[in-house]
């Protein structure tokens, strides 16, 4: 009897869990959503008043097959949630409620829910704020514990990494931008430069940390690097995990629109210590260096922000980890160079089909995420050791109690557990590009040009003012939005 209660607890363990998160991938999970966000509507939001009260475009027309137009304009107010937003809303409230907060103000953004964007952003930050002060209140060890000792560590709550939390503050002041609240777009900005600053400063502490950990536990990381050179080959020329040129750049560009010379110049500086040979940064620096010295030339700054697709999810493979029981077979994560998309650039022209100026990768975040997978390894493959040996204790002390029943029923249970961690923020873009020219004062009219589509954009252009586009290509749709103008002090 006892056996066939064994069998039958095993039975709907398995089919309960299953369907959850902790046994179906994260890539899995996104990519429905991906799908329906492909086919939902996008909507203009109403421009709000800003306290520098600079009055929108009435109209800015984009048109193309495959575009879409997220301009300020009173003529539709934010859409209703779709059946996206309706699943990401109920992921989060749970222990990855983090990552769903992620999506859901990137994609809220995405469909011009721009109010609803900025509460989720503000939520995800609430986690951060929350983390941050569990870490310094409590010791907190790398080793697996609790149900993730016995499953896979999709049972650990999700921690997003630096790269992620950067992310969010820069797309949380595009928010503001676009609601015309310098004041609100100054503060995300500043914090985005914080979150690289304190990232820079604790990432070494954590890798020593895990590095010591492997070493008590007898875990020689050396020996798997054979298996993760793949890791080094998507990571590319990414210098660290968390430097972003394109945030820096972004907030480079609002710092110079207002007059904050002193602000832009490092900034520019700091994405030009990333991509060294990048001539439009070395101009620039030189620009801005003018202008402190009182050289300002006319006409008005137009920028484009370009995001390219989606990120490349985790992938999965197994590795053979060795314990005192010999070797076994465990499920990890990493990222395959043949999933990682090519950089497509967005070109813009004039109604004479001239040239303006074509953007450039500032940020591969691909290589981010590459690099901070490298980065966890030592603490992962900790994990990965305990569990490998408690899952082997659990299978025999099965064996003793329940005999070959038992031993087969934990080897399924194993089976079907043994899963890579493979969560991310999947709905940020594969490469985040930039370009920018100066064009007259006055109404002017742009084509960009995509891969995935044109958008013909009526932009306003202030003498001495910054005029952003961002815009964003998805698989099969360009999405465009102009940020209200900015210019004159904070």
């Amino acid at each position: 009897m006892s056996k066939a209660c064994l069998t039958l607890m095993c039975v709907a363990l398995l089919t309960g869990c299953a369907s959850r998160s902790l046994f179906v991938s994260y890539p899995s999970q996104a990519a429905k959503w991906k799908a329906e966000l492909a086919m939902a509507p996008v909507a203009v939001t109403p421009p709000e008043a800003g306290p520098q009260d600079n009055p929108p475009p009435e109209e800015n027309a984009a048109s193309s097959a495959s575009g879409d137009s997220l301009v300020p304009a009173n003529l539709a107010a934010e859409p209703p949630a779709s059946p996206v937003i309706s699943k990401l809303e109920a992921a989060s409230s749970g222990a990855d409620g983090v990552l769903y907060l992620q999506e859901l103000g990137r994609v809220n953004q995405l469909q011009g829910r721009r109010e609803a964007s900025r509460q989720a952003f503000a939520g995800a930050v609430a986690a951060y704020d929350e983390e941050d002060a569990s870490a310094r209140i409590q010791v907190s060890s790398l080793a697996a514990t609790g149900t993730s000792m016995l499953t896979n560590d999709n049972a650990r709550a999700y921690i997003a990494p630096d790269y992620e939390r950067i992310f969010t503050r820069a797309y949380q002041a595009l928010n503001y931008w676009a609601a015309n609240d310098a004041t609100g777009t100054a503060v995300e900005l500043r914090a985005a430069a914080l979150e690289q600053q304190v990232a820079a400063n604790k990432r070494e502490k954590e890798i020593a940390k895990a590095e010591q950990e492997a070493e008590e536990n007898n875990v020689d990381v050396g020996q798997f690097d054979g298996y993760f050179e793949g890791l080094n080959a998507v990571a590319g020329d990414v210098k660290s995990s968390f430097q972003n040129a394109w945030t820096f750049y972004l907030s480079a560009l609002f710092w110079e629109a207002h007059g904050e010379y002193n602000d832009a110049l490092v900034d520019y500086k700091k994405a030009l210590e990333i991509h060294p040979d990048a001539d439009m940064l070395k101009e620039d620096v030189q620009r801005v260096s003018a202008a402190m010295n009182g050289k300002k030339p006319d006409g008005g700054m137009v920028a484009i922000l370009y995001e390219q697709g989606y990120v490349q999810p985790r992938a999965e493979f197994s590795l053979p980890i060795p314990t005192v029981h010999g070797f076994f077979s465990v499920a990890f994560p990493t990222y395959a160079l043949q999933d990682k998309p090519r950089p497509n650039s967005l070109r813009v022209l004039d109604t004479a089909m001239q040239p303006l100026g074509e953007t450039r990768v500032l940020a591969d975040v691909g290589g981010l995420a590459a690099k901070d997978l490298k980065e966890r390894l030592p603490g992962m493959l900790v994990r990965q050791t305990l569990r490998a040996t408690a899952k082997y204790n659990l299978q025999k002390e099965a064996n003793n109690n329940y005999g070959a029943l038992g031993a087969f029923a934990t080897q399924i249970y194993n089976l079907v557990s043994e899963q890579a961690d493979r969560r991310s923020w999947l709905s940020l873009p594969a490469y985040a590009q930039a370009t920018r020219f100066t064009l007259p004062q006055g109404e002017q009219t742009l084509i960009l040009s995509t891969p995935q589509g044109d958008a013909t954009l009526t932009v306003p252009v202030v003498n001495r003012g910054l005029t952003v586009i961002h815009a964003v290509a998805l698989p099969g749709r360009l999405i465009t939005r102009v940020l209200p103008v900015q210019e004159g002090p904070l």
